[in-house]
């Protein structure tokens, strides 16, 4: 159990009931038709979660990590594609306020806590998804401005961004030298949109890709330039997305415990055999077992979110919570879908659509096997050190 104060009580508690009231029967609506959320984004915006996480004084909660994500964790028990809209909008921000320029804090982060600026994360690339440094897409001083040139893909939202925030390369370098991040806003000529169809699951929340063919952009764009000789720019966005990591588990951890909260609610009503399926000692060990992993990647992503909020980031906490969470979280909404027999095969619940929800979370933000591979690498790097 997590230790939360009185106001992160009260915060999580009034996210359950803006969820469970608001956002838990429209949930089946963004995925049957594939619509993005409008309704759900503006009531987030008017309720202050959007850009929960940004300085009070352009407009924002002033919210830590850990509070952003108890009210992500609330919305995605109910609805994946919403708790992403909380999610992405909270990233994005942060790069802003800790890299960006006063006048770039000062023009855009209100507006994205107002909820009239919406930014997606360009970053993966057909030849650069787990090899993040393998970006091709250029960036090139022209004059006055910057020319952007490649191709972004599985960009979230992409298709209802005002701005996105590329992730490009200055210079002919190769690896993380010169990598940086500018500002496009989504209606320069040059840019085309186009969705990718059949998502398996989180249908509102559209994956694209993105074209960039001689966009051209002011130098006021550039958010993080991009040293030929150096790789700080890649670090500099690099250590916001750990934190973007820990998201990953959490968004899996909502969802899990919400196909939970239902099994167990069910099993104290279904009959078979004479008995409740809560009586059943071999269903009880299957709860037991769901309980135990649930706990355990609480306790891990919270931590590690905490960290972060301290101003002591841990990368490999980040990797073992994503891992821990979003491998959890496959089996719990699997295991909890076995409890409710023929019925849960179907969609007249929602958890066929958590089952194949949650099933991106092991992929995106890295993939698990990558996540391991760096906390294996951290474990054999401590070794080393202690000889």
């Amino acid at each position: 159990m997590l230790n939360l104060t009185e106001s992160q009580r009260a915060l999580q508690e009034a996210a359950r009931k803006l969820a469970q009231g608001e956002f838990k029967d429209r949930a089946r609506r963004w995925d049957e038709t594939e619509e993005f959320p409008e309704d759900n984004q503006k009531r987030l915006a008017e309720l202050g979660y959007i850009g929960m996480s940004i300085d009070e004084k352009f407009g924002g909660g002033g919210c830590g990590l850990v509070d952003t994500y108890l009210v992500v964790e609330e919305i995605a028990k109910v609805c994946m594609t919403t708790a992403l809209i909380v999610h992405e909008q909270n990233v994005s921000p942060r790069i802003i306020a800790l890299h960006g320029t006063d006048a770039q804090r000062e023009k855009y982060l209100p507006m994205i806590a107002k909820g009239q600026l919406g930014m997606t994360i360009a970053w993966t690339e057909p030849q650069a998804g787990s090899e993040g440094t393998a970006i091709r897409t250029t960036c090139k001083k022209d004059g006055n401005e910057y020319v952007v040139n490649g191709q972004k893909v599985f960009t979230s939202f992409g298709d209802h961004a005002d701005m996105h925030m590329a992730y490009v390369r200055f210079g002919d370098t190769k690896g993380a030298r010169g990598l940086g991040t500018v500002l496009i806003e989504a209606d320069r000529p040059g840019i085309t949109v186009q969705k990718l169809e059949g998502k398996m699951g989180t249908r509102g929340c559209h994956e694209v890709e993105l074209f960039f063919d001689d966009v051209r952009i002011p130098a006021e764009n550039i958010l993080i330039e991009g040293d030929p000789n150096s790789s700080k720019g890649f670090v500099k966005a690099l250590n916001i997305y750990n934190g973007t990591r820990v998201g990953m588990g959490i968004l899996a951890l909502g969802v899990a415990q919400g196909a939970f909260d239902m099994a167990t609610e069910y099993m104290t009503k279904r009959v078979q055999f004479g008995q409740p399926l809560s009586e059943m000692q071999g269903l009880q060990w299957m709860v037991a077992d769901m309980a135990i992993d649930l706990e355990a990647a609480r306790l891990l992503c919270y931590r590690a979110l905490e960290l972060f909020d301290q101003g002591t980031p841990s990368p490999y906490l980040s990797s073992v919570a994503k891992v821990q969470a979003t491998e959890m979280a496959q089996k719990v909404c699997y295991d909890s879908m076995q409890m409710f027999g023929g019925y849960g095969y179907f969609g007249s619940l929602p958890l066929e659509r958590m089952v194949r929800d949650v099933r991106m979370l092991t992929i995106t933000g890295g993939t698990t096997q990558i996540q391991k591979t760096a906390i294996a690498k951290h474990i054999f790097s401590q070794v080393e050190s202690r000889k």
